[in-house]
């Protein structure tokens, strides 16, 4: 009890001097796959985890040597990969999910509606060297597959490249989507904070999604509302989606030689707010150049009393009276 009034304590003084900028968050989850909550084998099930499909994926010993990631973590291959979704592995879902006003919430309960998302996770490769083709693909989704962002890890021979896809293209309705692509980063087989960031703002072409690598912003892009507003492909649902968890999902190209490999995940969150309000900047005043003092009474004339602040002057006899009075100081000699 007294720790948590100093705390409270604390963070009140913090927001005075405009320390922190806070984000009150309407839900949040936190996941670090350690024992009791969760034990080794499959993922499914364990608190509020689903993958029903024959997917490489499993909570196992840590045996990797990576110490963040404790005792137990969370390991994915594409040893099984497939083009479905609502069978693939989902994060424990929010009770508050994140959408626009007309985001659609399919089966899911959207709880109260937020318009700010975030995922975070740490992620490493099972092993120091090239495991050829290895991928997986992570998004924001609703819980069925209806994906509002995108990142993808690929090893390749330079170490793991990121990927990112956004849909710039707006309507009319009809129109297909393009979804861009871009290789946003290429990072070392150890283990790596990734944070991707989702604003829902009301109306089509205006979401911003911002993902971080370690603490750097590296890409700054939009999601896929437009896709879902325009695109035929969602006709019977032509609305973006509200996001609850996310979805670490393996499709394309199968490697069965990745099987009891692949990457590793740990220390995942996932949270909804309301957007959050930027720390202003504080305005610096100048410190103001000084001008005087002047060194002749003709200085004083024609307003030009007025050009000093060094000192300042109230009218042009007063600033006369300065320099008869101060002969010396303003480098004028005694006659």
């Amino acid at each position: 009890m007294r720790f948590g009034k100093i705390l409270l304590g604390f963070l009140a003084i913090a927001v005075l001097l405009g320390v922190f900028a806070f984000v009150v968050m309407a839900d949040s989850q936190s996941i670090n796959f350690e024992s009791p909550t969760y034990t080794t084998g499959d993922i499914n099930g364990q608190d509020g985890w689903q993958k029903t499909g024959t997917y490489d994926v499993a909570v196992v010993a840590n045996t990797y040597g990576i110490p963040s990631f404790g005792a137990q973590t969370l390991r994915i291959s594409d040893a099984a990969t497939s083009g479905s979704f609502g069978d693939q592995t989902f994060a424990k879902p929010l009770t508050d999910a994140v959408g626009e006003i007309d985001s659609t919430n399919g089966t899911f309960s959207p709880g109260t509606l937020q318009r700010h998302f975030e995922m975070q996770f740490d992620i490493a490769s099972t092993m120091s060297i090239e495991q050829p083709g290895m991928h997986i693909s992570v998004s924001p989704d609703r819980g069925d597959g209806s994906r509002m962002s995108y990142l993808r890890f690929e090893d390749q021979s330079d170490g793991i490249h990121v990927f990112f896809d956004d849909v710039t293209d707006a309507g009319p309705l009809g129109t297909v989507a393009n979804f861009n692509e871009s290789d946003i980063a290429t990072i070392s087989r150890g283990a790596h904070t990734i944070k991707l960031t989702l604003d829902t703002l009301d109306g089509p072409a205006n979401d911003v999604v911002k993902v971080y690598i370690d603490g750097n912003l590296v890409k700054t892009g939009t999601s896929w509302e437009d896709y879902y507003r325009y695109d035929p492909e969602s006709v019977a649902e032509q609305s973006p989606r509200i996001v609850k968890t996310v979805l670490f999902r393996e499709s394309g190209t199968s490697n069965a030689l990745d099987a009891g490999n692949g990457f590793l995940v740990d220390n995942v969150s996932l949270s909804s707010s309301a957007i959050p309000t930027p720390t202003p900047t504080p305005t610096l005043t100048p410190t103001p150049t000084l001008v005087g003092p002047p060194t002749m009474a003709d200085q004083c004339k024609v307003n030009g009393w007025k050009t000093f602040n060094n000192p300042t002057f109230k009218n042009q006899g007063d600033c006369v009276s300065y320099v008869q009075s101060n002969p010396k100081a303003v480098g004028n000699k005694t006659k």
